[in-house]
């Protein structure tokens, strides 16, 4: 790895980076939240993926939705381990879906796509049960559940697995926090993996050598999406001190989507790693505010 490259391509600034340093504070209503437990949205065979739900405890309202993917590097899931921190969101007024995803152990891609773009149909086939308002939708990620995001709002109407077919995977919003945009680049500035092998996180995604798989590997990649269409608006948030996923994965994804007229903002969070740093009062704030601004502006409250 060049080293001088990866700390110059760190600190890249293209225009319209916003940098993130002070606090913010959180004005607004909040709601009291409930939590349901491991929801089952789809099966495969004996396989039950699950749903992980927090929803406010206003009944009769309906409230945006938020479906959450966990990074995991498309491997098996932790799946509660955000919910602490998703439950401050959902506590400003959001139903929020932690989906259970196919890992790549079980299946490659397409699969984990199909199964978020499942999950967000499930929720509006289900909407008077949670809560839901089906025509404010958002989906956010982190790593590879950034990814995933970035996908699954990049190939709207794409990807579906034939379960609530008759639902839409439209979404309004999506929230990416460091994710992967370029599978092809992926160890252009850092060497913790062997990105060229054919058991790295992508390579399993793939099933096999990202280089044996130029073609699936543009097509399971954000950046080689088509941009020109109109598309949701996109939140990027990245550390410049990431080790797993270089935060030049969102400087280009960023760059990409400006030169095409999309509708992006990038924070550049100063000293934070790999989610170390990331998940914070401030972050967390701007989050919400991005999504009120995209979700809430006819708000039905």
């Amino acid at each position: 790895m060049d080293k001088q490259a990866a700390y110059f391509a760190a600190n890249e600034m293209p225009e319209g980076t916003q940098i993130l340093f002070g606090e913010f504070s959180e004005g607004g209503k909040y709601y009291s939240c409930t939590y349901l437990k491991d929801i089952t949205y789809a099966e495969y065979g004996d396989l039950e993926l699950k749903l992980q739900v927090i929803k406010p405890c206003q009944d009769g309202q309906k409230f945006p939705l938020v479906v959450y993917v966990q990074g995991s590097a498309w491997r098996n899931q932790d799946l509660y381990c955000a919910i602490p921190n998703l439950s401050h969101v959902a506590a400003k007024g959001y139903v929020i879906a932690s989906v259970e995803i196919r890992d790549t152990d079980k299946a490659q891609f397409p699969a984990s796509l199909e199964d978020v773009k499942c999950a967000i149909r499930f929720m509006r086939e289900n909407q008077d049960t949670y809560g839901v308002d089906p025509e404010r939708v958002a989906v956010w990620g982190d790593s590879s559940g950034g990814h995933l995001s970035l996908m699954t709002g990049l190939t709207i109407g794409e990807y579906n697995n034939g379960l609530y077919g008759e639902q839409s995977d439209e979404v309004c919003a999506v929230v990416d926090y460091y994710g992967v945009s370029d599978l092809l680049t992926l160890g252009k500035y850092n060497d913790i993996l062997d990105h060229d092998s054919a058991d790295s996180p992508e390579g399993l995604l793939m099933g096999g050598r990202v280089k044996d798989n130029i073609e699936l590997s543009k097509k399971a990649s954000p950046v080689y999406q088509d941009l020109t269409k109109k598309l949701p608006s996109f939140l990027i948030i990245h550390g410049d001190s990431d080790k797993i996923v270089h935060i030049n994965q969102s400087i280009e994804m960023y760059k990409v989507l400006k030169e095409h007229g999309q509708n992006v903002i990038f924070y550049k969070v100063v000293g934070a790693d790999h989610g170390t740093g990331i998940w914070n009062p401030q972050v967390l704030s701007i989050t919400e505010q991005f999504l009120s601004a995209n979700l809430k502006r006819h708000d039905k409250r």
